[in-house]
């Protein structure tokens, strides 16, 4: 009866076993269509709430987002810093739905991250050329410079 219980369980999960992303954009596709792109390092996670627009997932869902200190802007509001809204999402009955696509930050560590805005924020996802920065030497080689962060005056 367990067992079963398990399996009803899997197949109902909105995770997917295997990711459903498509072929990669180049680089400047990417520029392109995203909404922001910058690096920094990740300072922080927390969970904000959010309003479930789904019938059959519980009330009081709140997301795992991810705050940058931003490092470089080639796109996007130039900002210091940035929250990025992720898939993750818990809620009070103890369900946490998550998608194969999501990508996995680490505070501490240093990324280049390409973004789009959703209701919530910003979104990247493990199909995007969002990369560790170590591993995103080619996107850097040829997405240049890019330009430091705005500072933001003292009240």
């Amino acid at each position: 009866m367990l067992l079963l219980a398990i399996i009803l369980l899997v197949l109902q999960s909105d995770a997917a076993p295997v990711s459903r992303c498509f072929k990669q954009q180049s680089i400047s596709d990417e520029l392109k269509n995203s909404t922001a792109v910058f690096s920094g390092q990740v300072i922080a996670e927390e969970y904000r709430p959010v309003n479930s627009k789904e019938d059959h997932l519980p009330e009081g869902g709140e997301a795992l987002v991810i705050r940058f200190a931003v490092e470089r802007w080639w796109k996007g509001s130039g900002e210091e810093e940035v929250i990025l809204y992720t898939g993750v999402t818990r809620y009070p009955n103890g369900y946490t739905r998550m998608f194969a696509e999501d990508f996995t930050f680490r505070v501490g560590e240093k990324y280049l991250v390409y973004a789009d805005s959703s209701e919530d924020g910003l979104k990247t996802n493990g199909c995007r050329r969002t990369a560790e920065i170590e591993k995103a030497e080619e996107d850097l080689g040829e997405l240049g410079e890019g330009k430091l962060p705005e500072k933001k005056e003292a009240l």
